[in-house]
Formats: C-alpha cells, structure tokens, sequence
C-alpha cells in the first residue's frame, strides 16, 4: 500500500473500521457480554446503545438514495450494540449482531495513530470475534459490506470565524455565503460519490454546530467509505483490501475539498 499525504496536526477526532455480516440467528446479547470478557482487563468499560441498521451499497437500476450515516433502530427486538471501550478510552469494540466496529477516540489536532497501525488492532479484534462465534457454534460469520469512517471537528476560531469564511476552508461544498443581501448563518448537507468501478461509495456530510451541546461552534465533516465485499474466496483478504480502498477515497476526498491554507494550518505532508 503506497504511502498517501497526511497531517501533523489534523482535525481528525475518529476513525472507524468495520464490516457489516449476515445476522446470526443464535446470537444473543449473552454472547455479545461473553465476548466482552473474554477480550481481558484492557477492555474494563462498557455500555450498550441502540442497534445500527443494516445498509448496503448497491449500484444500477435498483439503487434508491437514502441517508447513509450510522442509524439507529428503535423496535422491539431486544438486540443491543455493545460498546467496548479499553482503559484509556481512547479506543472502542462496537459489537451487535450484524455489525463490528472498531474505533479510535481522539481530539482534533491531538496525535492520532495512522491507519496502518489501527488496521492490525481492528483485524485482531476481528479475528477475535471469528473464532468466538466458531467456538460457541454460532455459524459462519459472512461478511457482506466493508466500512470506514473518519469524523472531523473544525473549530470557529483561527481558520473562520462564521459561516461566510467556509469557503476559507472548504472549496467547492458550501452554500454562497450571501443570497440577495442575506447572510449565511448555518448550513449541512450530504454528498455522495461513487468510488469507481463500482467498489463503493464515499457520504460527505457536513453540519454546524455544537456536536457535545456547550462550546465553541464546529464545522463537523463526517466522511464514511463503505462497499460490497465481493465474491471472492477469500472474504477477509476482500475485507481488508475494501478498507484500504474505502481509506484511500476518505484521504484523497478531504484534500480535494479542503483548501491550501487550511491544509498549511493542519500541517500537510505529502
């Protein structure tokens, strides 16, 4: 995998890899609490939340455009997502029956850890969950989607100051910043781009305001990669190589949309 430019000081706040699978009909939350424990002391905090719904990428006639951000499913199944976060927490197990995910928790400009070294911790904790669910006699685990997701946190402050100075940062997806004598005050949106061939599809969204409820206002640009995982024999080798894709696309994507001075302020290297 060649080398792709990078920051020193990125706005980068999480990072997301993970894959979606056919749901495990004898999977109980029981066994997702056994999982937990067996993943050791490094992991002591956990707590549950909603379970994410399925989506897919698909490509032709049969596509419907939908809001591809994470969803939450309020039903009555009784399924939870686990959240599993290590003593630090700075990096965190979401585990449910149909999905793993495997985050990295940070803070804008903060050091981060580059893709190539939380690639081996998601593709332990993978493993982990493989050979957990061979064990009890769960099944198969059969993967049918790759993910990632990079969150971004873009404070008001050195880079704008409102609304009117996005362009300061982002070149080509805000709103004009006055229409017939008004100003801009807020904006969002979503963006959606096909990775070609049909390997997947990168979601852009964009929204103003203050993400933890108190704070500065931030510009949040949320960029998630996600693609079939294909017919090959091997469905990890596909795994793994639908991430290194989905990555690259997220990488190239926030350079292209972003500006000069906002790469020089987050320190671009290539």
């Amino acid at each position: 995998m060649s080398e792709l430019p990078h920051f020193d000081r990125p706005p980068l706040i999480e990072t997301v890899l993970g894959f979606q699978f056919e749901r495990l009909p004898g999977l109980r939350n029981a066994h997702l609490g056994a999982f937990w424990a067996g993943l050791g002391s490094d992991w002591p905090h956990v707590g549950d939340a909603p379970p994410l719904e399925a989506q897919f990428e698909t490509f032709g006639p049969q596509h419907a455009w939908a809001d591809a951000r994470l969803h939450l499913t309020l039903t009555q199944d009784p399924a939870v997502r686990f959240q599993i976060r290590n003593a630090q927490r700075d990096r965190m197990v979401q585990v449910q029956n149909g999905r793993l995910h495997y985050n990295w928790l940070g803070q804008a400009g903060g050091d981060y850890p580059r893709y190539a070294a939380v690639l081996p911790e998601f593709e332990r904790t993978a493993g982990q969950f493989n050979e957990f669910v061979r064990r009890r006699g769960l099944g198969q685990v059969r993967l049918n989607q790759w993910e990632v997701t990079y969150v971004n946190h873009i404070p008001k402050g050195d880079l704008w100051t409102g609304p009117t100075d996005w362009p300061n940062v982002l070149k080509t997806i805000t709103p004009p910043a006055e229409v017939a004598g008004r100003l801009l005050e807020s904006a969002s949106g979503d963006w959606h781009y096909q990775i070609v061939p049909e390997r997947g599809r990168l979601h852009v969204h964009l929204r103003h305001g203050k993400p933890a409820g108190t704070g500065p206002d931030m510009m949040v640009l949320t960029l998630t990669a996600r693609g079939p995982i294909g017919e090959a024999s091997d469905q990890w080798v596909n795994l793994r190589n639908g991430l290194d894709c989905g990555h690259k696309a997220i990488v190239l994507a926030f350079i292209d949309m972003t500006t000069t001075k906002a790469h020089q302020y987050w320190g671009l290297r290539s």
